[in-house]
């Protein structure tokens, strides 16, 4: 079932669990944005413009794409990417053609009407030629935009995500002192504002969501986390640690050895654990092989685990993890586990 035909609490809690799940570590923007999300899918029976939101904060690892990715697959409408710095010419000219083909670029006009529920990311969106941004804010205002026939394609169920890196160092700090998402607002409008940001672009938002800057070790802290609560979404218990490789990689996904399903959603890893509890297995650990992450029932040594005296080393407090994670001394070479987390 669609997650627009939910009830909003449903809806809501939806949006919160799917999108937490490919997006770590950035639980308060992930709560702000549903919630927002939730009142404009509410009050769409009743409005004619699209939702209209803006992402600010540290981009790290395309960090900027996790909310709109996680959005599109909950709602499951799909979306589509435009990367705004770069489009010119004949791509720009072609943003509001009736038909997809003839360049690169994917035509929203032709989007929007063969999927009018769908998720639009414009990426980096002050940086787009000024002409662009004027079209862009007419056809919001107006909740409708007409192509070169002159034939209204409607907005109103559409959802626009922008993004930028305007001030992000500054946002991304603000992000992680301010708790009240109202407070955090209205400052976040303010840095923008301050740093250049188009402030005719800044009235057409609905909302903005500020992602806070995290230090190494909470990168590492939230990744451990996520896997082990989708371990225990299986009925299975995180006992041996993970491969300080995979967490070594959740920090850095330049990192070799590439891993293949590192990033969320890691649905190759939901069906490997599945396959665990099936077999019995109660307690696991995520040892990487042949860049893939693979579940191992505690007790099994794998052929790199029998060449590694320190494959299962455990790190005494969350401070040590931490601390060798952020400065790589070691984490890469053994097996990790964090008490508590």
């Amino acid at each position: 079932m669609p997650t627009r035909s939910l009830p909003y609490d449903e809806i809501l809690c939806e949006l919160i669990t799917r999108i937490r799940k490919r997006f770590i570590g950035q639980d308060a923007a992930v709560a702000a944005f549903a919630a927002e999300i939730c009142r404009h899918i509410a009050a769409s029976p009743a409005q004619q413009r699209p939702g209209i939101f803006l992402i600010a904060g540290p981009n790290v690892g395309n960090d900027h794409l996790g909310l709109p990715a996680g959005l599109a697959d909950s709602l499951r409408t799909g979306g589509e990417l435009y990367e705004l710095s770069s489009i010119q010419g004949e791509d720009l000219a072609h943003l509001f053609a009736p038909t997809s083909g003839g360049t690169q670029v994917r035509s929203m006009l032709y989007v929007l009407k063969n999927n009018p529920i769908g998720v639009l990311v414009l990426r980096d969106i002050d940086k787009a030629p000024p002409e662009l941004l004027k079209k862009l804010m007419n056809a919001w205002s107006q909740g409708f935009a007409e192509d070169e026939a002159g034939k209204k394609i409607a907005l109103a169920n559409a959802i626009f995500v922008l993004t930028t890196e305007v001030a992000q160092t500054q946002i991304g700090q603000i992000a992680r002192d301010e708790p009240d998402p109202d407070r955090l607002h209205v400052q976040c409008l303010k840095l923008l504002l301050d740093a250049g940001f188009p402030a005719p672009l800044l009235k057409s938002l609905d909302a903005v969501f500020a992602l806070k800057a995290l230090t190494p070790g909470e990168v590492v802290l939230e990744h451990y986390r996520s896997f082990t609560d989708q371990i225990a979404s299986h009925g299975l218990v995180l006992k041996g640690g993970i491969d300080g490789r995979i967490l070594a990689h959740s920090m850095d996904k330049t990192t070799e050895p590439c891993i293949e399903d590192a990033w969320l959603p890691r649905d190759e890893l939901d069906a490997r654990l599945a396959q665990a509890k099936v077999a019995g297995v109660h307690t696991v650990r995520l040892v990487l092989r042949e860049g893939i992450i693979t579940v191992v029932p505690v007790g099994e040594r794998s052929a790199q685990d029998a060449t590694n005296p320190s494959a299962d080393a455990h790190l005494p407090s969350l401070l040590t993890a931490r601390r060798q994670v952020s400065d790589g001394t070691g984490v890469r070479n053994r097996m990790v586990t964090i008490p508590n987390a």
